[in-house]
């Protein structure tokens, strides 16, 4: 019976142990620099129609690659960009002591899923542009400016979405922006946008988003 009562106060104690660490690490997600964006609309079930502003990734493209073996790959790529120090500084003097530059992590981690190929993104600060950003040298890694664009997105908790849950929730986009006017852009592709560490913190703290380029449609 004492076992018993001990081996229950330890697992008590490592279950607050872990969503204590999983909380703190919501709280600094939630804190976390995040592209500009104004919601120009909400949709029945929670659909956001946003307008966002221009802004900076770094990103690697997977070709051929099942989206979930994708999503590690690029991952650590542009991670190796953002903090690894696989970069070096543009206009670089001789002999310089610090060739690399490493920057603080933003949100959401942006992927954009086609069948031709899987893109992961960290989106840069907003004080950077393709001119002050350190050049990539993992092959992987590109720049690239994101244009001033609208979106829909729908929003769910969870661990990182599979293929079928992104399919799910697109499906659940497409018939909202049918009946509420919205035409689809680049209808072969689909955003997912994961706002907080997966390994860290809770699931049911993690929000997910499932997302589609949209314009307004003109009767």
């Amino acid at each position: 019976m004492l076992v018993s009562k001990v081996i229950g106060g330890i697992v008590g104690a490592l279950v607050t142990v872990r969503y204590g660490l999983g909380l703190y690490a919501w709280r600094v997600s939630e804190l976390l620099e995040k592209p500009k964006y104004l919601v120009v609309e909400t949709l029945p079930g929670g659909i956001e129609i946003r307008s966002y502003e221009a802004y900076v990734v770094a990103e690697a493209t997977m070709r051929d690659t099942p989206m979930k073996s994708a999503t590690g790959r690029g991952f650590g790529a542009c991670a190796g960009y953002i903090f690894g120090g696989k970069n070096k500084i543009r206009g670089l003097r001789p002999f310089a002591k610090k060739e690399s530059r490493s920057f603080s992590m933003t949100a959401p981690v942006r992927m954009e899923v086609s069948e031709r190929a899987t893109k992961v993104s960290f989106v840069m600060s907003g004080e950077e542009t393709m001119r002050s950003l350190p050049v990539p040298t993992d092959a992987l890694v590109s720049l690239r400016q994101i244009k001033p664009h609208t979106a829909a997105f729908v929003g769910f908790s969870g661990p990182p979405p599979s293929e079928e849950c992104v399919a799910r929730e697109r499906r659940k986009l497409e018939e909202a922006l049918a009946t509420h006017g919205y035409a689809v852009l680049k209808a072969d592709e689909t955003l997912t946008y994961g706002y907080h560490d997966p390994f860290a913190t809770p699931n049911l703290l993690r929000r997910n988003e499932v997302g589609l380029y949209v314009r307004k449609k003109r009767w």
